[in-house]
């Protein structure tokens, strides 16, 4: 089995081997132009991204044993009509990232480097290997991309658009207050506005993620899998993330209360902080401009188990501060005294 991957990967190694020649420039991304731009984000639907997703997708699944694109489900058909040339690129391609770059994190070098390249972040790339493979991972995507083009790209795109463009019509009324309400509670500014959001099918297991390029500028993946209902909260929860960096005042202000009371900061606190934060300021904004009751994402999290622990403190201690009605220092002192009790160290 594995020389049967082998041979179909040696197709396009060859390719990606070429591409990894030391000097070898890679060039900015072509097709970056966003298909929607609000005050904060700037949104694209954009092909080498979205095949990077679906060929991680398809690596993961491969390694899984589990059905995946082009082997399940409306595209089967018309993956069978094409040329083995371009189903052996495909087929080529999958192997490679599911022995290379699927089982990785998201945040992990090789799904880290790749990301950044296609995002057009080329600065992040500072050593010649780190060249030398987002070049290779290049090639095999280049030997994937004509079965993406012709059997998943159009339909793809079309849900892409449709996600953006309702997304965009909820933001449009509240989007300016509920940023200026985001910056005010982390006590921080919007930096490098706006902010690159690419959409994509899946990403990975999260369904969305962020991360924050030097020396200024983010970069959202977002899942069109997200309900449009939580749309809002979804990009809004990433964009969070740029505002709460390691060095950031709510940070800052949760690793004092806990220096202060001798008491070890759990390290998913800060994450847990953030979703409480940004939900309910949405849902309250929401609420004041008339719209139905709003759960905000957390709500689902405490439902199934996850970090219930700490619901009880967040909203004794922490939602005054949401509220207009503690300082952030108030607030985060009371938060960790209340966690300090209940789980003592």
């Amino acid at each position: 089995m594995s020389g049967r991957v082998l041979t179909k990967a040696g197709a396009v190694l060859g390719l990606g081997l070429l591409l990894s020649v030391p000097g070898l420039c890679l060039g900015k991304p072509p097709g970056r132009t966003p298909v929607a731009t609000t005050p904060h984000f700037a949104f694209h639907s954009d092909f080498d991204t979205n095949l990077n997703d679906a060929l991680i997708s398809a690596g993961l699944a491969k390694k899984k044993i589990q059905p995946a694109l082009f082997r399940s489900g409306p595209e089967t058909a018309c993956f069978e009509k094409l040329p083995s040339s371009h189903r052996h690129g495909w087929e080529g391609a999958v192997a490679y990232y599911a022995e290379i770059v699927s089982p990785k994190d998201a945040f992990a070098r090789e799904q880290y480097l790749v990301r950044a390249q296609l995002a057009g972040f080329d600065g992040e790339l500072k050593k010649d290997e780190d060249q030398q493979y987002v070049a290779i991972a290049a090639g095999f995507r280049a030997a994937a991309a004509p079965a993406y083009r012709a059997c998943r790209w159009a339909a793809q795109d079309a849900a892409n658009r449709a996600w953006i463009e309702d997304l965009k019509t909820r933001l449009g009324p509240t989007e300016q207050r509920i940023a200026g309400r985001l910056e005010q509670l982390y006590a921080n500014a919007w930096d490098t506005l706006p902010i690159d959001v690419d959409v994509v099918q899946t990403v990975s297991w999260s369904g969305a993620n962020s991360v924050s390029f030097d020396p200024k500028g983010g970069h959202l993946l977002i899942s069109v899998e997200n309900p449009s209902v939580a749309a809002v909260e979804v990009v809004f929860h990433e964009a969070s993330h740029l505002l709460m960096l390691r060095a950031a005042p709510l940070r800052k202000a949760l690793d004092g209360a806990a220096k202060a009371a001798n008491w070890r900061l759990p390290g998913d606190l800060w994450h847990v902080v953030l979703f409480y934060t940004t939900g309910e300021a949405i849902r309250a904004i929401l609420e004041e401009g008339g719209k139905p009751a709003y759960e905000p994402m957390l709500h689902g999290i405490f439902a199934r188990g996850d970090w219930v622990g700490y619901r009880s403190a967040l909203e004794s201690e922490w939602r005054p501060y949401v509220e207009g009605k503690k300082t952030l220092d108030e607030a985060a002192a009371g938060l960790i005294e209340s966690l300090r009790k209940a789980r003592p160290q």
